[in-house]
């Protein structure tokens, strides 16, 4: 899989911890994109992908975005719970306030026909660009 960040190519320890989070959920991921823009009829300048670990400091930021979600019942089944979905674009400009070594890649206009994902945990945030994908339902 080849996902695209868009700062810079070397990636910190911690930055791996966000890459693996997002390469787990990039099926999702891309979904997420794709209702954005196919259902929504949300540009990718108004629209951005988000992969939030919960139990960090962007708690807030995760219980603006999905408030009354119960996060303990992943815990309950051994997971660590990762919040993802859609957000308006604005909030690239929040998280660049609270990251200005990052700003410009936050507010970078994605390529065209991609969408910005912002993955968050404890030790940063990395910024990538992904494709709008359709997910298939899982045939049993």
């Amino acid at each position: 899989m080849s996902l695209q960040y868009t700062d810079g190519e070397d990636l910190s320890d911690a930055g791996k911890k966000r890459h693996a989070m997002v390469e787990d959920s990039i099926e999702r991921l891309r979904h997420f994109a794709y209702r954005a823009k196919h259902v929504r009829g949300l540009s990718n300048e108004q629209a951005v992908v988000v992969c939030i670990q919960v139990d960090s400091h962007w708690r807030p930021l995760v219980d603006a975005l999905m408030p009354g979600e119960d996060w303990q019942r992943f815990r309950d089944m051994g997971q660590e719970p990762i919040a993802r979905g859609t957000a308006f674009f604005p909030i690239c400009e929040d998280i660049a306030k609270l990251l200005p070594d990052i700003a410009e890649s936050l507010l970078e206009k994605p390529e065209d026909g991609r969408y910005k994902c912002i993955a968050l945990d404890e030790g940063g945030c990395t910024v990538y660009e992904i494709d709008p994908i359709e997910q298939q339902a899982i045939q049993s």
